[in-house]
């Protein structure tokens, strides 16, 4: 029998900080509830001494010991085509990985890691939406020896990258990607992220009541905060214009406060997710390295990229910015299923460098030479359609509650309909060849798919009633890793065009031989 690796010893520190973290919350409950015990004299349970709520924490006493059994039961060993994890005292459990099946084996390491020079590992395949193991902790060492045999065992298995093989090839250890400190900062900015963090604290901090005395020293008295701060704005000929000068210029500093600190919030947080972000390519493998406190090392087999989203907002544009990112067979997410930072390639790049990376990442794939075709000549006829009866609907409400104001209100709704479908429909564009499938859309908020041929798996063909009384069809292209706002669902096409595209789809996905 091979030899077997345990876990490094700091493994035991991990795991029992763990566990006092899951009792920080129970444990401070106890604390503060314990001068306020049911016990004793007068308490509800009489019988039994006062504060034995304090014995309720010897339930960690179990928690260790568990820790202790799983350190000293878990086993690594290394086979020639697999990787075999063995853990349990009492129930045994014994996991076989195949090298050619795993993914990606990510690194992290937190300031308390890189003391002792270990990592958290986590396996992950493509076989589902949770790490195939997690190990915590291996030295940096046997990290390194992992990352050997499974990349030795992959070149046995004959993995390779659809017979392609890369156009532009770079030095080893020379970075397709890195954001310098600049580049972080702006991402932060773009990406706002402080938005959400301010807004829970602001949440917490009105229910808690410490925001309750804010609009009475802004307005005078809380009630001014609604419908009667816009009436004392009309209020200019009175003898409290002054000091509604005053009122409003507090206001504005109070949001214009508010929104740069969001935007300092979302620094600090791009500062410490993407500091010193580095995406290099190793062989058939992206490797990212990214964090200020918290070093992630994370990776990312090319033959097991789906599909590449670039994405553009406004401001994106407006700076020449694009960011990028790969969806893979079966990789792990967050429990609101969003992808994870890993599949992040580039969370900001300079638009001229974009075609440079994605032929690291389309190997072979030229798309300056795809045939981008537009949609039917009569899609904005059909688009444009649901919004006039959306619209005539709300009319016809607004006309029963306020009467002839509804027609303020047809008269702001009938615009945009016409607009956005208008844009909506001239910014989708499509192209295939034999290699890949894309799809370009949206005028605000821009965005492109391209995936693979060779990866799809399913292709379908829909048409809603409108659609057929038009001629027209849309086409699906679903592959192992596609979400639902990243797979590729061309609408508004000729009935013709449609049942073309579907068959050549179709034909290709039939005749590859899928490979994870």
């Amino acid at each position: 029998m091979r030899s077997e690796q345990r876990l490094h010893p700091a493994t035991l520190v991990f795991d029992l900080i763990t566990q006092i973290r899951r009792f920080a919350l129970p444990a401070l409950l106890v604390v503060v509830g314990a001068s306020r015990s049911t016990g004793g004299p007068g308490g509800m349970f009489e019988w039994v001494p006062s504060g034995w709520e304090s014995w309720l924490l010897v339930m960690l006493v179990p928690a260790g010991c568990m820790t202790v059994a799983r350190y000293v039961s878990f086993r690594i060993r290394y086979d020639e085509r697999e990787l075999v994890l063995r853990s349990g005292l009492i129930f045994r459990n014994e996991r076989h990985v195949p090298y050619a099946r795993i993914q990606n084996l990510d690194a992290v390491q937190n300031p308390l890691h890189q003391l002792l020079h270990v990592v958290e590992v986590r396996v992950e395949t493509g076989g589902g939406k949770e790490e195939e193991a997690r190990l915590s902790v291996l030295s940096v060492a046997a990290f390194e020896a992992m990352k050997s045999h499974v990349l030795a065992g992959r070149a046995q298995s004959g993995a390779v990258i659809n017979g392609a093989s890369v156009e532009e090839p770079i030095a080893a250890g020379e970075p397709l990607v890195h954001l310098s400190l600049r580049e972080v900062v702006l991402c932060g900015l773009l990406e706002n992220k402080g938005m959400v963090l301010i807004g829970a604290a602001a949440g917490v901090g009105w229910e808690a009541g410490i925001f309750g005395g804010v609009p009475g020293r802004l307005f005078g008295q809380a009630q001014s905060l609604g419908w009667a701060v816009f009436g004392d704005l009309f209020d200019a000929a009175s003898d409290r214009a002054p000091l509604l000068i005053l009122r409003i210029g507090s206001a504005v500093a109070l949001v214009l406060g508010v929104l740069l600190l969001i935007r300092l919030v979302s620094v600090a947080w791009a500062l410490v997710r993407l500091y010193d972000f580095r995406l290099v390519r190793d062989g058939d493998d992206l490797r990212s390295t990214f964090g200020l406190f918290t070093r992630v090392a994370t990776t990312v087999p090319v033959r097991r990229v789906q599909t590449v989203i670039v994405a553009a907002g406004p401001l994106h544009r407006w700076l020449g910015r694009v960011t990028v990112r790969v969806e893979t067979a079966g990789g792990a997410r967050d429990a609101s299923g969003a992808a994870r930072v890993r599949e992040w390639l580039a969370p900001l790049l300079r638009r001229p460098e974009l075609p440079a990376l994605l032929r690291q990442v389309l190997p072979g794939v030229d798309l300056g030479s795809l045939p981008w075709q537009p949609l039917h000549p009569r899609a904005f006829a059909r688009a444009v359609t649901p919004n006039l009866v959306m619209t005539a609907v709300v009319t016809i409400v607004a006309a029963i509650v306020i009467g002839w104001g509804a027609i303020s209100v047809l008269l702001l709704l009938l615009p945009w309909a016409l607009l956005g479908a208008r844009l909506h429909v001239a910014h989708i564009g499509w192209a295939d060849n034999d290699q890949v499938v894309a799809m370009r859309s949206g005028w605000l908020w821009q965005r492109m798919t391209i995936a693979r041929v060779s990866k799809i798996q399913a292709v379908a063909m829909r048409h809603s009633p409108l659609d057929r009384r038009a001629a027209m069809a849309r086409v699906r292209v679903d592959t192992a890793g596609a979400s639902e706002f990243s797979r590729i669902d061309i609408p508004y096409l000729d009935g013709a065009v449609a049942k073309g595209l579907h068959g050549r789809l179709s034909a290709h996905a039939a005749n590859t031989a899928f490979r994870w």
